[in-house]
């Protein structure tokens, strides 16, 4: 694992491989979507595929309205909230893509599932939902309390400082 650098710059190899490492640390997240003028968020367990795709199963809901009528959507991975400046989190903004629209997912996801065969038991009552990631946000203040996010794009990296960083 790659220790955060905290407000410095973070190469954009070094914070990929920093993502991926929290990604996988975890299962459960927060899904955002937008149904109409209605944001809604999802509770829902994912797993990695290739690169950083990411794959969610679920039973269904209004999540997959929303995808759509809206692919654009956002994947909040984070630690337990201790406060305002103790947090470490990865949001993903991405675009997915599900099932029901692209019924070759299922054959997709069985390569990356970490229990193929539940899938392959239950494929008839679940749907698949993917993400490709356009941004992802990484945010490290755990130890210093340091809100300075990392933002990944494509191959480059941005520094946003937060305000509350600069109190």
């Amino acid at each position: 694992m790659v220790l955060s650098l905290g407000n410095k710059y973070i190469p954009p190899e070094e914070l990929r491989e920093n993502i991926l490492s929290f990604l996988k640390q975890y299962k459960s997240a927060t899904l955002g979507t937008c149904l109409g003028q209605n944001p809604r968020c999802s509770p829902v367990q994912y797993f990695m595929g290739e690169d950083m795709d990411i794959y969610v199963v679920s039973a269904g809901g209004e999540k997959f309205k929303a995808i759509e009528e809206n692919p654009n959507v956002c994947l909040l991975v984070n630690t337990e909230y201790i406060d305002y400046r103790r947090i470490k989190g990865v949001q993903v903004f991405g675009t997915a893509t599900t099932s029901m629209e692209n019924k070759d997912l299922f054959n997709e996801v069985l390569k990356y599932a970490p229990e193929p065969y539940i899938i392959e038991t239950v494929k008839e009552t679940v749907n698949i939902i993917k993400i490709i990631p356009n941004q992802v946000v990484y945010l490290d203040s755990l130890e210093t309390g340091d809100r300075t996010k990392q933002i990944l794009e494509q191959d480059r990296v941005i520094i946003k400082e937060d305000e509350l960083t600069l109190v």
